[in-house]
């Protein structure tokens, strides 16, 4: 008798995993002219920082508190969507080598910066973007055909960070949209993709078959230890951890669900989000996948990682008591 293959189940998103948010006028020119009396701090000076980060928070609009408690407290969801939120008057040319244009005002970084507020923590990678706390997504001239933000060919599903160990990784996502003509990204949760695998498929990647290999630029000398693609958390939420092109199974089994993985993923149908000027979009890095169509046009977006505390990298890295930058290698050797 020839065996039965279970199918995996499409993946939808009929029941939106998100919430959607719209700021009045009113709200938004309020908050734009308080955000134009800030200046964009040199973020190397923690002093300033900290200092930029504060006034950003007091100035955010008391109409997106509920929305953004609900979602920094697990409440609402695993991302959200804010619309119609200020963006900076006289906007620069979008950058073609990836750093903030000189000149340029501090609305997006002062509503970026708002958002997150006291509810989470910023931070960066020293690797990545010269260490900046809020990254700059735009095409650069050289890397279109990489797999990276700086790149322009579709980007596959993935999670940042996915090759340290999970306290390490960016909790959560912040994209703010500064010009994108019609470049959507996706989302793709956890839970659609456990529901949609086959119970062998699942089954496998739920084991610590995979490594996630860590980006060119950051250059660890360490390798990743093998680590799941899904598993369950203990407050009994699914996770998810995947590197964007460069996941290594450690053998045959892993190969397998690794392109099954892969392949329910390609034919799943995610909801597709344009992140348009002055749309933020903030998802859960942990229970979100995320990826990018191929840009045909002009694109910049602006990025942040934020994650509950910055007390356990501080710990490994016995860094300032105000450091939000770490040394990605130095974090996967400890």
């Amino acid at each position: 008798m020839t065996p039965q293959v279970q199918a995996p189940s499409p993946i939808s998103l009929e029941t939106h995993p998100g919430a959607r948010v719209r700021l009045t006028d009113l709200d938004r020119q309020a908050w734009l002219d308080a955000a134009l009396a800030l200046e964009y701090p040199d973020y190397r000076d923690l002093d300033a920082w900290e200092q930029f980060r504060a006034a950003a928070s007091a100035r955010a609009p008391a109409a997106l508190e509920a929305a953004l408690e609900g979602f920094f407290s697990d409440a609402t969801g695993n991302y959200l969507i804010l619309e119609n939120l200020p963006v900076d008057p006289f906007l620069p040319a979008a950058p073609l080598d990836g750093k903030r244009p000189a000149g340029k005002q501090a609305v997006s970084e002062a509503v970026i910066a708002g958002l997150i507020g006291t509810r989470a923590e910023i931070f960066s990678y020293a690797n990545e973007k010269s260490g900046s706390p809020i990254h700059e997504v735009a095409p650069v001239a050289g890397l279109e055909q990489t797999q990276s933000n700086a790149g322009r060919t579709a980007m596959e599903f993935h999670t940042d960070g996915a090759f340290l160990p999970a306290h390490f990784r960016p909790q959560g996502l912040l994209l703010f949209g500064l010009l994108n003509i019609d470049t959507a990204t996706f989302v793709l949760t956890a839970d659609q993709v456990a529901s949609a695998a086959p119970p062998d498929l699942l089954h496998g990647l739920k084991q610590p078959w995979y490594r996630h290999m860590p980006p060119a630029s950051f250059s660890c000398a360490a390798a990743p230890k093998p680590g799941p693609i899904v598993w369950r958390a203990a407050d009994g939420s699914t996770c998810v951890a995947a590197a964007s092109s460069s996941i290594e199974p450690v053998n045959a089994r892993a190969r397998e669900a690794l392109r099954e993985f892969r392949a329910l993923c390609a034919e799943a149908a995610p909801e597709r989000i344009v992140i348009a000027p002055g749309t933020a979009l903030l998802f859960r890095n942990d229970r979100v996948l995320h990826g990018r169509q191929a840009v045909r046009g002009a694109r910049w977006l602006q990025r942040a990682y934020f994650t509950p505390s910055l007390a356990p990298f501080r710990e490994a890295t016995g860094s300032d008591p105000r450091a939000f930058c770490f040394d990605a290698p130095a974090l996967l050797e400890t």
